[in-house]
């Protein structure tokens, strides 16, 4: 029995091991592709190409950033719009590792990555669907939240300039708190989606119905590796600002990317963990009100 539940605790750990390493190399070949347009438009304009390269860049002041930005204003700003072009189409591709993932951790058997990735571009529209409904969703909440802000500055003028400057602070606040709920919801309806072969509208209703059962599950489970990755995020943030970048020594580029991809891998492991919760909450629940499709 102990050989069993180690056995499987073990295969738990190694498919949540490879899972992370997918998302991992998707992720970085996505950010390699997005930023390639703003590293040619920054070498185009001649600033970099001195003995030093770019670490004058970094330099206290920030004099030869300012005129980087100066004279290559036109080509950073097309650059600027391909990466977001680009941006769009690797979220939108990045769905298929996703769902590969997604399937690992539900199986945790680490064979067999072509059929996994063909059923993830099998179900890349029913994954298409769920994220589109879900970013119109959060568009539409934090729209509502800046236009009810702006109501109530409106109302509350004449009154207290702290309340008027915290009120649109807080609305805005529940706001990006409504937005991190739908997309815990989002994520239990594409375990849902994953585990039972449903279409996008049956396993947003499946996760609709999750959430009626166990609601601070759904709507609280994802917080510790959300908090988790913003304190990564916010540490690296810090501790890249005591590197020194300025001088002709690599160590300190070395030490940042170090740094960098550290937070990323941790990031990426708590999006892991919540991600076999959320396959753990759309596992157990009745598909009857889900089979309307």
């Amino acid at each position: 029995m102990s050989y069993a539940l180690g056995a499987r605790s073990g295969s738990v750990w190694t498919a949540r091991l490879v899972a992370l390493t997918l998302l991992w190399i998707s992720r970085t070949l996505g950010s390699l592709l997005v930023a390639c347009p703003l590293l040619f438009a920054i070498s185009g304009t001649g600033v970099v190409n001195g003995p030093e390269y770019d670490a004058p860049l970094f330099q206290r002041g920030a004099l030869l950033l300012l005129e980087l930005v100066r004279l290559g204003a036109p080509e950073l700003g097309s650059a600027l719009k391909s990466c977001l072009l680009l941006c769009a189409l690797c979220a939108a591709l990045g769905l298929v590792p996703l769902a590969a993932a997604l399937d690992l951790l539900e199986t945790r058997e680490v064979d067999s990555f072509a059929a996994r990735f063909a059923h993830g571009v099998r179900i890349f529209p029913s994954f298409l669907a769920l994220s589109a409904t879900t970013l119109l969703a959060q568009g539409a909440l934090l729209l509502a939240c800046s236009l009810l802000g702006g109501a109530l500055s409106a109302g509350l003028h004449g009154q207290d300039e702290r309340l008027l400057t915290l009120a649109p602070v807080a609305l805005f606040g529940v706001g990006l708190l409504g937005c991190a709920w739908l997309g815990a919801l989002l994520d239990v309806a594409r375990g849902a989606l994953i585990q039972h072969d449903l279409k996008s509208r049956a396993a947003l209703l499946h996760a609709l119905a999750i959430l009626r059962e166990e609601p601070w599950a759904v709507l609280f489970g994802s917080y510790p590796s959300s908090a988790g990755a913003i304190f990564s995020g916010l540490s690296a943030a810090w501790l890249l600002t005591r590197i020194d970048l300025s001088g002709p020594a690599t160590r300190g580029i070395a030490l940042a990317f170090a740094v960098h991809q550290l937070a990323i891998i941790i990031s990426i492991a708590l999006r892991v963990r919540w991600l076999s919760a959320a396959l753990a909450l759309s596992a157990p629940a009745s598909l009857e009100s889900a089979r309307g499709d």
